[in-house]
């Protein structure tokens, strides 16, 4: 009779609790992969107005992101940059791996300007594009 309670007492113990470290870890392991596969992109910080092509490839998302504005400055992540700063914050967002740059140029940028921050951005990277608004 003894046992019998025992073993009553241990069943009760058992189906009144619930154990959430396992949804715990499960939550942790689904927090971290995401992290780790997100891609992080910093924007130039300006909005400006792109030319229209009449042929356009989309790129890749993870890709450095410059801006030319109307008023010839050049931006990378919302902050105005000099022209010679440019190979240094490719290497610096490259790390590992080798990334594409995009150029965002305002349609009245100067050209020459243009194509100065295209010469500096390929001496860090694999390739630059300029970004241009998709034909309709």
């Amino acid at each position: 009779m003894r046992l019998y309670g025992r073993a009553r007492a241990y069943e009760e113990n058992e189906v009144g609790a619930i154990n959430v470290s396992p949804l715990i870890d499960v939550v942790f392991i689904l927090l971290i992969f995401f992290i780790v596969s997100a891609t992080f992109v910093s924007l130039p910080g300006i909005e400006v107005s792109r030319p229209k092509t009449q042929t356009a490839e989309s790129l890749e998302k993870n890709s450095i992101l410059f801006a030319l504005s109307q008023e010839n400055r050049i931006f990378h992540a919302g902050e105005e940059i000099g022209l010679k700063q440019i190979p240094s914050l490719i290497e610096l967002a490259s790390k590992d791996r080798k990334k594409p740059v995009v150029i965002q140029s305002d349609e009245w940028a100067d050209a020459a300007l243009l194509a100065k921050v295209i010469l500096e951005a390929r001496r860090k990277a694999p390739s630059v594009s300029i970004a241009t608004r998709k034909p309709k």
